[in-house]
């Protein structure tokens, strides 16, 4: 977290992260600052970044019947660093998951994407995102603000 001061960083597997280490997330989370003491030496760190993690449901699938809350395997002191949770459920569809399947298989055997009806051309949606870093500064208005 002190690497990524001033930027983002990404947290997979959140749920399977050792209990001392989570500790110490909260801390960098809460005061944004890291305190070390190795060596004889006693400093303490920035560690202002955003955090954004992803974790798997309890049992590792989500059940429907059951809160979100009972599904998710953390404190609420953690939970409470972050400002929004968003859970993304995998809905079973057979055609959808074939089409994934053969993309991803498609990638890897012949690299090169397969690209079908619709889809923005690779090197299009690539000049698009490398304009829109350069020349977009969005603003939320007043109105966007108090809805969030």
């Amino acid at each position: 977290m002190v690497l990524a001061d001033g930027g983002v960083v990404c947290i997979d597997e959140f749920d399977k992260m050792r209990p001392q280490d989570r500790v110490a997330i909260h801390e960098a989370m809460e005061q944004q600052t890291i305190s070390i003491a190795k060596a004889g030496i006693t400093t303490i760190l920035n560690t202002r970044s955003s955090v954004l993690a992803a974790a798997n449901p309890l049992f590792g699938r989500y059940d429907d019947l059951k809160h979100a809350a009972e599904q998710i395997d953390f404190q609420s002191s953690i939970l409470s660093r972050f400002d929004s949770i968003f859970i993304v459920r995998d809905i079973r569809e057979d055609k959808a998951d074939q089409a994934i399947a053969a993309h991803v298989l498609n990638l890897h055997m012949h690299a090169k994407p397969e690209e079908s009806a619709g889809e923005i051309p690779l090197d299009v949606l690539r000049k698009y995102v490398c304009y829109a870093k350069m020349k977009i500064q969005p603003a939320l208005s007043e109105e966007a603000c108090h809805m969030l």
